[in-house]
Parts: C-alpha cells; sequence; structure tokens
C-alpha cells in the first residue's frame, strides 16, 4: 500500500492503519454477517459509518477469502428502477475482479435486459452498459439478479448504504418486494446503512412493517475523545510533526465528534504544519474557517430556500447546539419564536428536509458546520 502524503485521508477508501478505533463495532458487525445475521448500521452522516464497513469487510483476509461482498450507495436514488440499475452495477463491477466468465453468466441471468449490454471494442468483455430507461420491469430484473446472487458460490454479504431511501420511493410497496427477495436467499447477509434513525427504526421495529424484526440494530456514535486525540497525535508524530492535545480535543468538541469535520480539519492542519514544527489552536481554527470560506455559497443558497418559520427554528436549534424539547414554553419563549404549534410545524418540515436530526440527546442540526455557519452570521462565532 502506498503510504498518502497526508494520513488524514480524504475523499478514499481509509485503509485501517489511518482509521481511527471502532474495534468494537468492528468485530460485532463482522461477526453477524459471517453468522449469518443482518444488521441495521444507524449513524448521524459522516460519523464514519462507510469507512467502518470498508475496514471491516475489505480489511478481512477472511471476508474477502471465503465471501463475495457487494456494496451500494442508494441516498440519490428515486424509484425501484434506480435501485435496480445500481444493484445491478454493484454486481457487475464486483465481479469484474473474478474473471470475464462470472460476468458474463451473469448479464446471460438478467433476460429482461438482453440486448442492452455492450462489449468493449479492444478486449471485447462485456460492459455494463445500461441505460436507466432500459430498465421497463424493475420487478422482473430484480428477480432475476436475486436469483443469481442465490447461485453464488460462495455467501454473500451485501451492504446497502441510506437503506432509508427507499421509503421515500413512489412504488409503496418497495418494503415487501425486497424482503421477499431477501428473505429467500439463503446464502446472503445484508447490512441495512442509514442515517435518518427515526425512519430507520421505524422500518424495522414496527411490526405492522416488511423489514419487522429481522436484523439487529447498532447505532454509531462518535468515537472516544481520548481516543481520537491519541490517534491524530500519533499520525502527526509518524510525519515529524507535534499536535497539541488541546486543539485536537478543541477540534472533537466544535464538531461533537463528526468524524468527517474532524478529519478534514486535521487534513488541513497537517497540510499547515511544516515537519519538525508544532499544530496548534490557531493552525486547527485556519483549517475550520477554510472549510466554512468553501461552503459558504452552498449554505447561503441552501438557507435562501428555507421558509422564514422555519429558518427562525433552525437558528434557534444552532445557537443552543442541541435541545431536548424545542417545544417547551422556555425555548419557544427565550428565541421569541411565533407559538409551540409553529415550531411544531416547522419541526416536522425541517426533519423531513433533513436539515434537522434528533438523537437521544434530543435535536439538533444535521450538519454540524452548517451550525457553525449559521452561529457565525447571526449569533456568537464559534471559530
Amino acid at each position: 500500500m502506498t503510504t498518502p502524503r497526508n494520513p488524514f485521508i480524504l475523499g478514499h477508501r481509509i485503509s485501517r492503519p489511518y482509521f481511527c478505533d471502532r474495534e468494537a463495532e468492528e468485530a460485532a458487525l463482522v461477526s453477524a454477517v459471517t453468522n449469518g445475521r443482518n444488521v441495521v448500521l444507524i449513524s448521524p452522516r459522516r460519523m464514519g459509518k462507510t469507512s467502518l464497513v470498508n475496514v471491516a469487510l475489505h480489511d478481512s483476509l477472511e471476508i474477502q477469502e471465503e465471501y463475495t461482498t457487494f456494496f451500494f450507495d442508494i441516498l440519490q436514488t428515486n424509484s425501484l428502477g434506480e435501485f435496480t440499475y445500481l444493484l445491478g452495477k454493484a454486481v457487475f463491477d464486483a465481479l469484474l475482479s473474478r474473471g470475464e466468465s462470472r460476468v458474463r453468466g451473469f448479464l446471460a441471468a438478467l433476460r429482461s435486459l438482453k440486448g442492452s449490454f455492450g462489449f468493449d471494442a479492444l478486449s471485447g468483455t462485456p460492459t455494463f452498459g445500461i441505460q436507466l430507461g432500459d430498465i421497463t420491469h424493475p420487478e422482473y430484473t430484480l428477480d432475476e439478479i436475486f436469483r443469481y446472487i442465490e447461485q453464488s458460490e460462495k455467501p454473500v454479504i451485501m451492504v446497502i448504504d441510506e437503506f432509508q431511501q427507499i421509503t421515500k420511493y413512489p412504488e409503496k410497496n418497495t418494503e415487501a418486494i425486497l424482503r421477499g427477495h431477501i428473505q429467500r436467499l439463503g446464502n446472503a447477509s445484508f447490512v441495512f446503512a442509514g442515517s435518518e434513525r427515526t425512519i430507520l427504526q421505524e422500518m424495522f421495529v414496527n411490526s405492522k412493517r416488511p423489514f419487522y424484526n429481522s436484523s439487529e440494530i447498532m447505532h454509531l456514535g462518535p468515537i472516544s475523545e481520548d481516543i481520537y486525540v491519541e490517534f491524530a497525535a500519533n499520525l502527526f508524530a509518524e510525519r515529524g510533526r507535534r499536535l497539541e492535545a488541546e486543539p485536537a480535543r478543541w477540534v472533537f468538541r466544535l464538531f461533537d465528534g463528526n468524524t468527517f469535520y474532524m478529519q478534514r480539519t486535521m487534513n488541513g492542519a497537517f497540510a499547515d504544519t511544516p515537519a519538525g514544527t508544532l499544530c496548534g489552536e490557531e493552525t486547527v481554527r485556519r483549517s475550520v474557517r477554510s472549510m466554512l470560506a468553501s461552503n459558504e455559497v452552498i449554505y447561503r443558497e441552501m438557507l435562501s430556500n428555507v421558509s422564514a418559520s422555519r429558518k427562525a427554528v433552525l437558528y434557534a436549534l444552532a445557537q443552543d447546539r442541541t435541545v431536548a424539547n424545542p417545544l417547551a414554553g422556555e425555548f419557544v419563549k427565550r428565541h421569541s419564536l411565533r407559538s409551540t404549534s409553529s415550531v411544531q410545524s416547522a419541526l416536522a418540515g425541517l426533519m423531513k428536509s433533513g436539515l434537522v436530526s434528533k438523537s437521544d440527546d434530543g435535536y439538533s442540526l444535521s450538519d454540524p458546520l452548517l451550525r457553525i455557519f449559521i452561529n457565525a452570521l447571526y449569533s456568537t462565532p464559534e471559530v
């Protein structure tokens, strides 16, 4: 493996030496899927669930040798047809490394798409050249894909990221369709990962829903502050630099342990710390300010599309960071909000749009950097 110039990796799969902790979660996840149990992996967005899955499955020699793994993210999908397309693409891509004969076998199994595939002009190997419009009957194609998976020589582990997205499809029976296919598979374990906790828990805990009691639920929270501070300091030290503990703790608390933003901050701070020097508070603050600047246009446009009533509640939540009960009279009065009913309505809209999420501690902005941006504009700056 090539040693990265900056050990705080962004935009690429993180290998084990650059992945912080999660040992207990990794062991639990591997134990579940290798023993035939499905897992619902729930965490706020950018908390590291995708990196955890990658490290657990791709860096495990046992899993790589004994299992076939498929991974696909459905956050951007809006229909069963798009889901089917990405599933087929995920299977195709995974089979490419295992030989042309396997790829041809898979494509032959997709009878509903016969004639839609192409071939590379130079090598003659099949290509997944279908378009979304080619999937005219997704339920048939989906059945063909799952039938192929059932015939896999090795047991299968399939990871579907942002699984709650299927509840937003116009096909109202999507949950039942997928549950029926998954239930019939005798050689596959599934990881249903997602960031919308309320929706996912409803899907798997409500006895009236198709996926009821079909998987064990694993919640992924922030890593330990002490472990993270030591991890970051060690990565600096391995490259001949020093990182003070307090700035690292400040970053952790600023983002409430959000893995992505801590990683992004440390990536910038490391880049601004020459070899043989010390990374202090101003360096990490400068890295955060750089992130704010690069997201300013996006955030301003985003906020311009939020109604005045919702924006008032959003700004109030940003100031308080986490609110146990935003419907309480004290919260409404202190932030000069219109009424409890208006807050309730605004809160429902903000949660539906993904701007606000709920945890055991209460309600907060889903994006901690957006919280910092709002407070810099209208309240007390945090940076």
